[in-house]
């Protein structure tokens, strides 16, 4: 039976009665009720401090400092931190003419870009590796972004191109409630060396990472297939970029005696609604299609079978929603082993 704490009002109460029986006679102009009420305060601030102590002792219900105490302690890394956004630019100019490391660019709102790494300029110029200099999910750009120099660079043109697929991979600092998922994740599963719930933590410690899958025996006897998302891009299928980080990580801790492990992004498969909704309104519409979003945020994986019942509650639990009548998917959707169900679009009938 778990401990009920004593209110206030029930302390009051009960040290007024302790001390009523303990004096045979009350004085006319006793203290009694202020001792009561200054005792009992106290009481109650001890109570509320072990309250708050036995919240502490389990990471599911301690405070974010704490989180952070646990992660430092149960995970390798502990928080993950912000990445910046990384790619390539082209310069052009003058023949010869040399780009150096730590050259700044910027965009028309001022955020800043810096060469990672010094180019020579060619006659079709040269392809520069740039790197955003505050870490974060800002410091993504589309490519054809045009970028100006902060300072002139002899013999180099002003301007330059981003080029294909973007400035990519700039991920903010791992949330408390993500690190909190991680940390009891590590008392749920056990590392064993190598098995692919290993293979699933070791995904997820990349930064950006947000849910990833193991498939065994994936291009033969022996080998293993890792699959992710990030959740937290404007695409979840990670990039070529994304996929590198998360392969080398992998490379790097899993055991040497293992047989080859493969990273790919996985493949999507778009599903696509056709609905009709009561009330049809336009506040209603958009309900219904955050929570079909939601629903393959949170419950889809690679080559598993997406319910249609599930389909239906994520429409009929959007605000406002009284009736609807889902048209397609007529039954339920299964994919390929490496293809993932993400929200294709919604046709309104």
């Amino acid at each position: 039976m778990p401990f009920e704490l004593p209110t206030l009002p029930k302390l009051i109460e009960r040290a007024d009665a302790d001390l009523s029986s303990k004096s045979q006679d009350a004085l006319r102009r006793s203290d009694q009720q202020a001792l009561t009420r200054v005792h009992s305060g106290a009481t109650f601030g001890l109570y509320g401090y072990l309250g708050w102590v036995a919240r502490q002792i389990l990471p599911d219900t301690c405070d974010d400092d704490m989180v952070l105490r646990y992660a430092a302690l149960r995970l390798k890394n502990g928080r993950l931190a912000a990445v910046s956004a990384a790619g390539t630019v082209r310069c052009t100019g003058q023949v010869g003419s040399v780009v150096d490391v730590g050259v700044l660019m910027q965009t028309n709102n001022g955020r800043r870009y810096q060469v990672t790494e010094a180019a020579t300029l060619g006659v079709d110029g040269a392809v520069v590796k740039v790197q955003a200099v505050e870490a974060g999910t800002d410091g993504n750009l589309t490519a054809g972004t045009v970028l100006t120099m902060v300072s002139p660079v002899l013999g180099v043109a002003d301007q330059v191109t981003v080029l294909a697929p973007g400035l990519t991979g700039g991920t903010p600092q791992e949330s408390i409630e993500g690190l909190r998922q991680r940390v009891l994740r590590s008392y749920q599963v056990v590392p064993q060396g190598g098995s692919a719930s290993d293979y699933v933590t070791w995904a997820l410690e990349v930064p950006g990472v947000t849910r990833a899958w193991c498939l065994s025996n994936y291009i033969g006897r022996g080998t293993v297939g890792v699959l992710f998302v990030r959740d937290g891009d404007a695409d979840p299928i990670p990039d070529a970029l994304a996929v590198a980080s998360v392969q080398a990580h992998i490379d790097e801790v899993r055991p040497v005696t293992a047989l080859e492990a493969f990273v790919v992004a996985p493949q999507p498969h778009a599903i696509h609604y056709q609905l009709r909704v009561t009330p049809d309104t336009t506040a209603v519409r958009e309900a219904v299609e955050a929570n079909l979003r939601a629903l393959h945020a949170r419950g889809t994986e690679p080559g598993a079978t997406l319910l249609r019942t599930h389909m239906d509650e994520a429409i009929s639990l959007a605000e406002g929603e009284t009736d609807h009548e889902l048209l397609s998917p007529a039954a339920d959707v299964t994919v390929g082993r490496t293809e993932l169900p993400v929200f294709g679009s919604v046709a309104w009938l």
